[in-house]
């Protein structure tokens, strides 16, 4: 297994490291722009996810009304982008592709 690339974000790097941990040891990891992309989609995810399960689906706006989390769109976002790259980066079905 390669090193995480230090430039990527913590967010990042703790994504790469739980895909780094299924990865076949025979098989490159990925790398370059569109899987960092990915990383960072999961990242986003993820943060989202932590802030409404902190503070609620529903918040107080800055006059104090209730509206959505803000992060639910962020979530739902993210999981459009990464439902796109379906299973590029699912380690059995990469390494069928790398051979």
């Amino acid at each position: 297994m390669s090193e995480t690339p230090a430039h990527l974000s913590e967010p990042e790097a703790v994504a790469w490291g739980e895909l780094a941990a299924r990865w076949p040891a025979n098989v490159p990891m990925p790398e370059g722009a569109e899987f960092e992309a990915w990383l960072g989609q999961v990242a986003r995810l993820r943060d989202a996810q932590r802030a409404t399960a902190a503070d609620g689906l529903i918040v107080a706006d800055p006059k104090g009304i209730p509206m959505p989390h803000p992060a639910l769109e962020i979530e739902r976002r993210a999981q459009i982008e990464l439902r796109t790259w379906g299973d590029k980066f699912d380690p059995r079905k990469y390494a069928r592709r790398a051979r």
